[in-house]
């Protein structure tokens, strides 16, 4: 809309309408009918567009139509590909827009990477996030999205940007936080537990790459538990419960990388397997329960010798040495136990026998039950120590 400068004798002073003067007897500008009826629809058809009816009487429609319109933003339907997209303005854009400009989009393909934004086949320039870095994925979803043209030193070379100021239901890019209540970046989101893994077999460890801290917790095989010999009359054997593997844990803080795992075995009339994380935690296996000689009750089979600690070059929280085994008792030709094995924090060891066969290790690592035998008995086997378990916790 403009004034009518085309249309001859309409008696503009300095493009614009003046009254006649009655003192000089000059003439007054004329209003000519096309420059009326264009004014008069320009304002009806703000008015319509809102959604109201055109009163004759009511002269504050357009300020309400101005506000109505300012509540309905215009969107236009994304016509490009996943991480390229387009769209076509009425009337279209016939430059890039100055600093600020906002584009209401229809996303019809969700972004898998790095995108770009060029309506009306103007020049293709990058979307950035509020982080003003180029977008990874999952920011624009199906839906709508609001973005703002943005020329800035630093951004994009200073090229310009689209940035995304609204997109419901993506992802939302942030800046480092720097202060006590900022929002985190993922990357800043430091001691998070990220993974477990439990190795109950020997094999290898591979970090994530985003691991920063270990905690490796280990322990060693059960020790079996000990024997009973066969007894003659008027004898009973006891053997003793078989002693629990060592128990460690260590945080591991430089360094990581694929580290060798060993898981010890559980003792098979023998004392239990070494399990390790390389060099770092080495948790020795349980001892075997002391066998049990053929004795007049009562009687009893004491459980000797060291219990073994961990060690290695990782930073120690705990090192505790493998609890041991009971010791075996006979008190009659009709009561005999034999010594439980030695429990971890991972469970109990195993039962050991009144008549018969040790129990077998429970929990991780524990030990055998001691075997008995009542006078006049064949010979009974100490139960089997529990094989031993490496943990890692990575932390980001």
């Amino acid at each position: 809309m403009d004034f009518p400068i085309s249309v001859p004798s309409i008696g503009l002073v300095d493009g614009k309408f003046v009254d006649e003067s009655p003192l000089t007897g000059a003439p007054g500008s004329l209003i000519p009918a096309q420059w009326g009826n264009a004014v008069t629809e320009e304002v009806l058809n703000a008015i319509v567009a809102a959604g109201l009816a055109p009163d004759e009487n009511n002269n504050a429609q357009l300020v309400t139509a101005i506000r109505l319109l300012q509540k309905q933003p215009v969107l236009v339907a994304d016509t490009g590909i996943a991480n390229a997209y387009a769209a076509v303005n009425a009337p279209a854009l016939s430059a890039l827009p100055g600093n600020g400009y906002v584009q209401r989009i229809i996303i019809a393909h969700a972004n898998t990477g790095a995108s770009t934004y060029a309506p009306d086949g103007l020049s293709a320039k990058p979307i950035y996030g509020l982080a003003l870095q180029p977008l990874q994925g999952g920011e624009l979803p199906v839906g709508i999205a609001v973005l703002m043209y943005l020329v800035q030193a630093g951004v994009n070379g200073g090229n310009g940007a689209w940035i995304i100021i609204e997109s419901l239901g993506g992802a939302s890019q942030i800046s480092p936080a720097t202060k006590s209540q900022h929002a985190m970046q993922l990357g800043q989101a430091t001691g998070r537990l990220i993974n477990i893994s439990s190795f109950t077999s020997s094999g290898t460890f591979t970090p994530n790459a985003s691991t920063k801290i270990l905690r490796v917790r280990g322990v060693g095989g059960g020790g079996s538990g000990g024997y009973s010999l066969a007894t003659a009359a008027g004898q009973t054997s006891t053997g003793t419960g078989g002693d629990a593997g060592a128990f460690g844990e260590i945080w591991v803080t430089s360094g990581i990388g694929s580290t060798s795992i060993s898981v010890g075995a559980g003792g098979v009339g023998a004392a239990g397997g070494q399990s390790s994380f390389g060099a770092l935690l080495v948790c020795p296996g349980g001892a075997a329960g002391i066998n049990g000689g053929a004795f007049a009750p009562p009687n009893q089979n004491v459980r000797t010798g060291a219990i073994l600690q961990p060690s290695g070059t990782g930073i120690f929280v705990v090192k505790g040495a493998g609890n041991g085994g009971l010791n075996g008792i006979s008190l009659s030709s009709s009561f005999t136990q034999g010594g439980s094995g030695g429990s971890t924090q991972y469970g109990g060891g195993g039962q050991g026998a009144i008549n018969g066969v040790g129990g077998g290790g429970i929990g991780y690592g524990s030990g055998g039950g001691g075997a008995t035998c009542l006078p006049s008995t064949g010979a009974q086997a100490g139960g089997n120590g529990a094989p031993g378990i490496v943990i890692v916790e990575e932390y980001s």
